[in-house]
C-alpha cells in the first residue's frame, strides 16, 4: 500500500517531516558520538599502557584482559545516550512520563546494541596481533614491534579510531531512533480507541544522491503498524532494522512516520495520548 510520492519537483509534501528527522538525527548522533569517542579513546589509552610495557615485548592478550572495562563503558552508553534515543518517539507520542523500559522490544534492542559494541576488543586484538606477527616475521626487535602497536592504538596520530567512533554513532543513532519509533507506533496503536482512525506506518527516504535506489523506491510505502516494509525484496520492520541484510541496513538514513489510513497526514507531532 502506498501514498503519494514526491517526484523531486514542486513542493515536497513531507519536507517538514524530513527536516525534523534530520535535525533530531544530527542532535542524537552528536551526543552518541561524543559518548562513544570519550569511552573509546580513554579505553585505548589505558590499553596502550598495558600492551606496551617498557622494555617488554608487546602483549596482545592485554586486550582481552581489558575487555570487561570496555563492556562497562558500552553498558553506560547503552543505558544513557542510546536508551534516550530509543525513547524519543515514546515521549512524543505517549507523553514524557511514559515508561517504555518494560517493553520487550526495548529490552531486546538495547541488548542487541550491547552485544554489537562489546565486540570492539576483538577488532583491536586482531589489529594488534597482526602487527606483532608481521614484525616478528620480519625479525624486528622490541622497539619496532612497540612502534607498530603504538600506531595501531594511537588516538591522535591516525583517523582510524575517530572514524570508528563516527561510524558507530551513525549506525546506532538511526537504529535506536527508528527501533524506538517502530515500538512507539505499536504502543500508540495499542491505545487507539475503536472509533479513532486506523494507523499505518510510512517509509520516508532521504532525498539526496546517497540514498539507495531500493530505499528511494520504498518512499511512500505504507503498511499496518505491526507489519514489515518490503524493501529490495526483504522484510524490514523499520529503516535500519538490524535483522535485515547489510546492503539494506548499513548507514540507512530513512525514517518511518506514523500516519492515518487513507490520509496524507504527518503524525510525528500528533498530540500525545497522555496529553488528551
Amino acid at each position: 500500500m502506498t501514498g503519494p510520492v514526491w517526484d523531486g519537483t514542486g513542493v515536497d509534501p513531507w519536507l517538514p517531516a524530513r527536516l525534523q528527522a534530520r535535525a533530531q538525527t544530527a542532535e542524537v548522533e552528536r551526543d552518541i558520538r561524543a559518548a562513544v569517542w570519550a569511552a573509546l579513546s580513554a579505553w585505548l589509552v589505558t590499553l596502550a599502557r598495558r600492551v606496551l610495557r617498557t622494555g617488554e615485548r608487546p602483549d596482545p592478550y592485554a586486550v582481552h584482559a581489558l575487555a570487561p572495562a570496555w563492556r562497562t563503558a558500552v553498558e553506560h552508553i547503552v543505558r544513557g545516550e542510546i536508551r534516550h534515543a530509543f525513547g524519543l518517539a515514546f515521549a512524543s507520542l505517549m507523553g514524557e512520563d511514559y515508561d517504555f523500559s518494560s517493553r520487550v522490544a526495548a529490552s531486546r534492542y538495547l541488548a542487541e546494541v550491547t552485544n554489537r559494541l562489546v565486540k570492539v576488543p576483538d577488532e583491536v586484538f586482531d589489529l594488534v596481533a597482526g602487527q606483532i606477527s608481521q614484525g616478528v616475521n620480519l625479525g624486528e626487535g622490541i622497539p619496532k614491534l612497540a612502534a607498530r602497536v603504538d600506531t595501531v592504538l594511537s588516538t591522535e596520530d591516525q583517523a582510524r579510531w575517530p572514524n570508528r567512533a563516527t561510524v558507530i554513532a551513525r549506525t546506532e543513532t538511526i537504529g535506536a531512533l527508528n527501533a524506538g519509533r517502530n515500538d512507539a507506533f505499536s504502543a500508540f496503536e495499542d491505545e487507539r480507541e475503536d472509533d479513532e482512525p486506523e494507523l499505518e506506518k510510512f517509509w520516508l527516504a532521504t532525498d539526496d544522491s546517497r540514498t539507495r535506489p531500493t530505499h528511494a523506491l520504498a518512499e511512500g510505502q505504507r503498511v499496518p503498524v505491526g507489519q514489515p516494509f518490503i524493501v529490495g525484496g526483504f522484510e524490514l520492520m523499520f529503516p535500519g532494522d538490524p535483522t535485515g541484510p547489510p546492503q539494506e541496513v548499513i548507514q540507512c538514513r530513512c525514517v518511518p512516520l506514523l500516519v492515518e489510513v487513507g490520509e496524507d497526514v504527518d503524525m510525528s507531532d500528533r498530540q500525545t495520548r497522555r496529553g488528551r
